[in-house]
């Protein structure tokens, strides 16, 4: 028998009234608290809550006991509320990019420059010279044009808004011709052949999955089309593969009057052969092939805030800047004011110490296991009934980029009594005021120490000093 038919006729009349609830006296203290606060809403939503419960749960016991549990979901709303959503969390993960966590995180200087720029006034669209109005990006894209080598650039709030907007301004009169084998999809269900077929009059696939050759595009190709070519940046074809290249792409641009388009997604100005990271495309050496038009992220591989950097020939640059969309996709001041600085790091500075991103990416795996066996030390002085120690590991690029490439790390190790434990002591890490982001790894977690700032040492010891003795 289905257990609402069972119950009495009168199991929901024991909730109580959106009234006796305001009147109850922990929510009069609260009210007193927060006399502006749209009580009635979220009082009706606990009842709401406790409601469907009562209606799929047995047992749903009288009217006190169901009053309580409304005031307490009223009290989980409002600690939701006041401290929920975005929060500085300790990432032990291992993943640089984390896009869950927020990415790229920024250095000091660019901090500084995004704070600024929130608190007071700024110097956002006016020429200081002559008192007069100007556009709130010319010195951001003079930046990075000398950064890349690029004739013009432009900034949209993401790369995703770069390749609609480019597509949606050079489409009609023509075409995108795209490899099949580039047709991807990356974090958050983004897929890129549903932003062409909204953008784009009309999209031709070319090629097969796993080969296409220049050819392909030449066949197809005719005046004002955009030829354009995404880069891998999240998967790799290995085997019976081949793709034409982008000094190919823009040959055959060229001699059928086309338009040639590189989307580097996660993009990058720094040079990471050297580290053993892969080759993946820098900029500068992408604008030199003669490409007419690059789009790429801000907040992935160039260490700055999430942004759609666009760069290209004056001449394509400047239709896109036409476009009304532009507009609508524009960026803020704070961002402009943090890529600036990010991007002064890379034409003043020493990117791989100011930048965070590059340098986790680049950590010497020696000092992360000299720092992993500190906090182990400590956290074990701390908590000697538990099993610390320092492990070597590994950390990952994430958002994306540079797919399949490995970072030699070092971690924290904490083993617990079984896995169920160590899947109970990660939710416990992350439910802190500050929270702390682990792996689990069967019966142990894992505090991954490329992506623990050395500044936060010590912080982390006292975070996992405090759950460990808490559920010891």
């Amino acid at each position: 028998m289905n257990w609402l038919m069972a119950q009495p006729p009168d199991v929901l009349r024991a909730l109580p009234s959106v009234d006796e609830m305001l009147a109850h006296p922990q929510l009069a203290a609260w009210r007193a608290e927060h006399p502006s606060f749209p009580w009635t809403g979220l009082v009706r939503a606990a009842i709401d809550t406790v409601r469907t419960e009562v209606r799929t749960q047995p047992g749903h016991g009288d009217r006190a006991s169901l009053t309580e549990r409304a005031v307490a979901q009223v009290r989980a709303s409002l600690d939701r509320l006041q401290t929920g959503g975005l929060r500085p969390v300790l990432n032990g993960t291992g993943v640089v990019l984390h896009t869950n966590l927020g990415r790229a995180p920024l250095g000091d200087a660019a901090a500084s420059a995004a704070h600024a720029a929130l608190v007071g006034y700024s110097s956002l669209e006016v020429d200081l010279e002559t008192g007069e109005r100007s556009r709130r990006s010319d010195v951001l894209e003079e930046l990075l044009c000398r950064a890349t080598g690029a004739e013009a650039a432009m900034v949209v709030n993401n790369n995703a808004a770069a390749v609609y907007l480019a597509v949606n301004t050079l489409s009609p009169p023509g075409r995108v011709i795209v490899s099949r084998g580039e047709l991807v999809e990356i974090g958050g269900s983004f897929r890129l052949p549903e932003i062409l077929r909204h953008a784009a009059d009309a999209v031709v696939e070319v090629g097969t999955t796993n080969r296409t050759y220049a050819a392909d595009y030449e066949r197809e190709a005719r005046a004002g089309d955009i030829l354009l070519k995404v880069h891998k940046s999240n998967y790799e074809i290995e085997g019976f593969a081949h793709e034409a290249t982008i000094a190919e792409l823009v040959a055959v641009a060229r001699a059928k009057s086309a338009i040639s388009a590189f989307d580097l997604g996660s993009g990058a100005l720094f040079d990471f052969a050297g580290h053993a990271l892969g080759h993946d495309p820098v900029a500068a050496a992408v604008v030199a092939s003669g490409v007419d038009l690059v789009t790429m992220s801000g907040d992935k591989l160039l260490g700055g805030v999430q942004a759609g950097l666009i760069l290209g020939t004056k001449n394509v640059v400047d239709r896109l800047k036409q476009n009304p969309l532009r507009r609508a996709v524009r960026i803020d001041k704070v961002a402009v004011a943090a890529l600036q600085a990010v991007l002064r790091a890379y034409l003043f500075g020493a990117p791989e110490y100011e930048i965070p991103a590059i340098a986790m990416l680049c950590a010497d795996p020696v000092r992360l296991r000299d720092r992993a066996q500190y906090v182990a030390e400590r956290l074990a002085q701390r908590v000697p009934s538990r099993a610390v120690r320092d492990a070597e590991d590994e950390a990952a690029v994430g958002g994306g980029s540079l797919s399949g490439a490995a970072l030699p790390s070092a971690a924290v190790a904490i083993t617990c009594r079984d896995a169920r434990e160590a899947v109970q002591l990660a939710r416990a890490l992350r439910l802190r005021a500050v929270p702390v982001f682990v792996r689990v790894r069967g019966d142990e977690i894992r505090v991954n120490m490329t992506t623990i700032f050395p500044s936060q040492d010590d912080d982390l010891v006292a975070a996992l000093a405090e759950v460990l003795t808490t559920r010891a």
